[in-house]
């Protein structure tokens, strides 16, 4: 079905709105870690990186409209909770609904793994780059399915928040910033660190709850989109002013603690501010998606959005090493007025290298069959998720390269990953491979 055809088949009923701010969300990720990413070259071809809110403090106040992941999220809220009752309605069960939604999820996601494992051995053992270089670069290209690994987390437990959401309402979101609250103070004032990693299901879960009010028509009204905005920035303030947490709400180098890794109650504020907001605009915006056009622009690009969000900073590796090796560009000093001039045209290159990359491989991920699975194993649907999620988790921080690994590959990572996918129905198994290739009759 092309485009025009999409357009034209939109139900009425449909928020538009939805799609839309899933785009902008994955476009102002992908410009801000283009942004933000301070790399210099200097006369010997030595790279040097560095992060601008580090080197420019008053820019963390820019992070409260640029940390985007909230919008996210909340637009997954509304859009999980409307086809969990969707499926409901049609008779569907929990693991077909549950492998269905992280199809549109894995498949990138798993050409994107295939990719870089092969990449790493050829630049491991072929290329023979050094392990200083390998364990950057690998670990860079990496770092977007933090988000994935914890959404593949968030979505097996729709039916049940949904059912909290629909008994106790506000209380939900509530209970979970609270009991994130106290996880906040045992990894602060307690130094009990690895109890910071149960706030990634806590806080984002708290913050997706958010789009179950906005789809059942909890949060209509200007008032309510001012109320929600007001205290979204109010408590962004006294809790940044006070000190009691970091004003950025993306990572800073060097810093103590931070705002999202682990995740703090600072992304529900920031979460809270965005909504509101994100509801003062809902109705020019809406009117806005009716135009056949701007919408079916909207189509194209939700489309493309996760293969471009998995090959962004993968363009940024491959557009540094261009440099280094051509002579051409990143050579002025860094926050310079040049440099600070040429930032649209930094902008511009890296989007020319991500185009190809998303042409090549987004057909790729839809070339070919789903492999068809069983959908009445809700355990084996859940354990999928879990398995993919903990391997994207595990890639997102230590990269695809592992020098004492078979191969310098991440093989616990990406063996999670794929045997989690293969529950979910998107690798076949190997005992139904076999079992094909058996005479019948």
């Amino acid at each position: 079905m092309n485009v025009q055809e999409m357009v034209k088949r939109t139900p009425a009923t449909r928020n538009r709105y939805i799609d839309l701010l899933r785009v902008f969300s994955i476009f102002v990720v992908v410009v801000g870690h283009w942004l933000m990413a301070v790399v210099t070259i200097d006369g010997t071809g030595a790279i040097s990186g560095d992060n601008i809110l580090g080197m420019v403090p008053w820019m963390q106040y820019l992070t409260w409209g640029l940390q985007v992941m909230p919008i996210f999220f909340i637009v997954g809220g509304f859009a999980n909770a409307a086809s969990w009752a969707s499926a409901r309605d049609k008779g569907i069960t929990y693991a077909g609904w549950l492998r269905g939604r992280m199809a549109r999820l894995l498949r990138p996601t798993l050409v994107f793994a295939a990719v870089w494992t092969a990449l790493t051995i050829v630049f491991a053992h072929v290329v023979r780059l050094s392990p200083e270089t390998l364990e950057v670069g690998l670990t860079l290209v990496a770092v977007p399915v933090w988000f994935l690994g914890v959404y593949l987390l968030v979505i097996p437990v729709v039916p049940v928040m949904v059912a909290f959401h629909e008994r106790f309402g506000l209380l939900v979101p509530v209970a979970s910033i609270a009991m994130a609250a106290v996880v906040d103070v045992l990894v602060r004032d307690l130094g009990m660190v690895g109890f910071g990693y149960v706030n990634y299901l806590f806080v984002w879960v708290a913050v997706h709850q958010l789009g179950f009010f906005w789809r059942d028509g909890r949060t209509t009204g200007r008032a309510r989109g001012v109320a929600l905005a007001a205290l979204g920035l109010g408590s962004l303030i006294v809790l940044s002013t006070v000190g009691l947490y970091s004003r950025s709400l993306l990572g800073v180098p060097r810093e103590e603690f931070g705002n999202t890794q682990p995740p703090t109650i600072m992304l529900m504020a920031v979460g809270l501010f965005q909504f509101g907001v994100i509801l003062l605009l809902e109705s020019p915006a809406r009117r806005w998606l009716q135009r056949e056009r701007v919408w079916g622009s909207v189509i194209t690009a939700n489309g493309l959005a996760m293969t471009v969000y998995l090959w962004h900073l993968p363009a940024m590796v491959f557009g540094v090493l261009f440099a280094q090796l051509s002579g051409y560009g990143l050579r002025s000093d860094a926050l310079s007025t040049t440099w600070w001039l040429t930032r649209p045209v930094w902008v511009a290159v890296l989007a020319a290298i991500t185009a190809p990359l998303v042409v090549v491989f987004y057909r790729i991920e839809r070339r070919g069959k789903r492999p068809a699975v069983s959908a009445d194993r809700p355990v084996a649907a859940v354990i999928g998720s879990v398995a993919a999620a903990v391997g994207l988790g595990l890639l997102a921080s230590g990269g695809f390269y592992r020098p004492e690994g078979l191969l310098a590959l991440a093989i616990v990572p990406l063996a999670l990953l794929a045997g989690g996918a293969a529950l979910l129905g998107q690798i076949r198994p190997l005992s139904s491979l076999i079992g094909s290739s058996q005479p019948t009759g």
